[in-house]
């Protein structure tokens, strides 16, 4: 019985084996036939008259490509503004913690100056909020730098993209459009 077994799963897996060796012979001389890319060489000595059918389609090629570029272009200046909108959000949740802090240091410092708790931790502790304050403002001043840099490369990212739509302005409209 298990004998049985076994050869059925050894004849299942040759199989399996034999198979997978058959569809890759099988792709390999499908792709014999149809070539990726055509011999230029071969096409230049085309008689001109005969090329003419190819014509459109390389002007089709050439618009499809500018097609991409805009749409890649359009991408490019989204992920900019996005960019841009992550970087106000950062700063937004800088400012805050700064305005926490300033509260946190506010307190202790009517603490301090009411004369209540011990007033070596206290000063410490006005001391640790006043660094803390600082080091926050050092924070918010990187964030207002990467937003200046996030709205320069919305900028160019936008000045390119119109460079394309003048480029191609029927297929700047069909893009704008679909917005």
């Amino acid at each position: 019985m298990c004998s049985k077994r076994f050869c059925i799963v050894l004849i299942s897996l040759g199989m399996v084996i034999f198979g997978c060796a058959t569809l890759e012979k099988g792709k390999d001389y499908a792709t014999s036939i149809i070539p990726g890319d055509v011999d230029e060489k071969l096409y230049s000595q085309v008689p001109e008259e005969e090329k003419e059918s190819v014509t459109p389609l390389l002007d089709a090629v050439r618009e499809s490509q500018e097609r991409l570029e805009l749409a890649k272009a359009m991408v490019r200046k989204q992920e900019a503004e996005l960019d841009l909108e992550k970087a106000k959000k950062d700063l937004a949740g800088i400012e805050l913690k700064i305005r926490e802090a300033e509260l946190s240091l506010g307190k202790m410092q009517a603490v301090q100056q009411a004369g209540l708790g011990d007033p070596k931790k206290v000063n410490q502790q006005v001391a640790k909020l006043e660094a803390k304050v600082y080091e926050l403002k050092g924070e918010e001043a990187k964030h207002k730098a990467t937003i200046e840099n996030a709205k320069l490369s919305v900028a160019d990212a936008q000045q390119k993209l119109e460079m394309l739509e003048m480029k191609t302005p029927e297929q700047g409209k069909e893009i704008k459009a679909k917005e």
